[in-house]
């Protein structure tokens, strides 16, 4: 009988060997910053391979959809396991009276500070963390109050360049803030950029009174989450790319259900729509706070961000949305928009993003 031969291993199956290594040669203690779309999870599988089939883990991650995420990818490789438990990092807390062999804490780096603290609570001897947008703060945050040092980086340019993710490009696209339809703004009928000049005149007279002007500058960064004319831009990209996959990532419920295409949020009643773009059907989809981090599209030709908060690792996370390497299409040059007004509060705040994670915001 003919031996039977072994699969050939892609550069990725080999860096995933790779980094699991690290972590088993490391004392199973750290953190992997593993760029998107690398594969993540299969490099856990890798680890996890190696330990007894029986071991009792807890698996964390910031939203559930993450969840059926590891349990496809357990299910392709044949891993079983009845000890595995899942959670969200909400929810972390409710798990410190068990034992844990093996901790992973998938997208370690949005932990908040008191998720930090429940994880220092938990009863565990090894701990990996997972992540592929680490800033040099969120490292440093999570080495003093976890002890967790990173074990292995790989990085967007290493990737790109061995193959193992498609290249990019990134468009900044400005628009002046609409100043012809008016709004109410607590009885004041406005347009978006005279309220917008109102806020900002505000805030430069407490900042010489040297007052708070805290929840004036969000109440200015609302105008900019719900512009009509950044409303109106995207809306416009989207009809240029009619006929092409995208996702359009927004701050707000409201635009995400005016861009005239499926939306998916907290407040959707359709379940079905996100599972169903991610798997390949439909052409656009609108999300908020949904969908950064964690999932795979099949395929994704296009982004655009809408609206992008003051988190870089999020805006990162975007970004990487449509990098996943596409084997039929190897040439696949991911293009992401992101939709910016011409304010400069807001470009600036764009520059800084930029600076701090120019691997991750690098344009070619």
């Amino acid at each position: 009988m003919a031996a039977t031969k072994a699969p050939t291993l892609t550069l990725r199956d080999k860096r995933q060997q790779e980094f699991a290594q690290v972590f088993l040669d490391n004392g199973m203690f750290g953190i992997l910053n593993l760029c998107p779309r690398f594969g993540k999870i299969f490099t856990t599988i890798n680890i996890l391979e190696q330990l007894d089939d029986d071991i009792n883990i807890l698996i964390a991650y910031p939203d559930l959809k993450i969840k059926s995420a590891w349990e496809e990818h357990f299910k392709v490789r044949k891993y079983k396991n009845p000890n595995i438990t899942y959670t969200t990092h909400l929810s972390i807390k409710k798990h410190t009276a068990g034992f844990y062999d093996l901790v992973i804490l998938d997208e370690i780096h949005l932990l908040s500070d008191a998720q930090i603290e429940a994880v220092k609570e938990l009863t565990c001897t090894k701990v990996l963390g997972l992540t592929g947008t680490l800033s040099s703060y969120t490292e440093e945050t999570l080495g003093l109050e976890l002890k967790l040092p990173v074990l292995a980086t790989y990085s967007i340019e290493q990737a790109i360049e061995e193959g193992v993710i498609t290249d990019y490009e990134i468009t900044v696209i400005t628009t002046p803030l609409d100043d012809m339809t008016k709004f109410n703004y607590k009885g004041k009928w406005k347009t978006e950029k005279k309220q917008f000049d109102a806020y900002g005149w505000v805030i430069n007279q407490l900042d010489i009174k040297g007052q708070n002007a805290m929840f004036v500058r969000l109440a200015r960064m609302r105008i900019i989450q719900n512009s009509l004319a950044k409303l109106q831009l995207t809306k416009r990209l989207l009809q240029k790319h009619k006929d092409e996959r995208v996702l359009v990532f927004c701050g707000v419920t409201a635009i995400a259900d005016s861009l005239g295409i499926p939306s998916y949020h907290s407040k959707s009643e359709e379940k079905d729509i996100f599972d169903n773009f991610v798997s390949g059907k439909g052409k656009h989809l609108a999300v908020v706070k949904i969908g950064n981090t964690g999932v795979t599209y099949k395929p994704l030709n296009r982004v655009i961000i809408n609206y992008f908060d003051s988190n870089g690792e999020n805006l990162a996370q975007k970004i990487n949305r449509c990098m996943a390497m596409e084997y039929d299409n190897p040439d696949k040059k991911a293009q992401i928009y992101i939709v910016c007004s011409k304010e400069t509060v807001e470009l600036k705040w764009l520059q800084k993003r930029s600076e701090e994670h120019t691997s991750e915001l690098q344009s070619h």
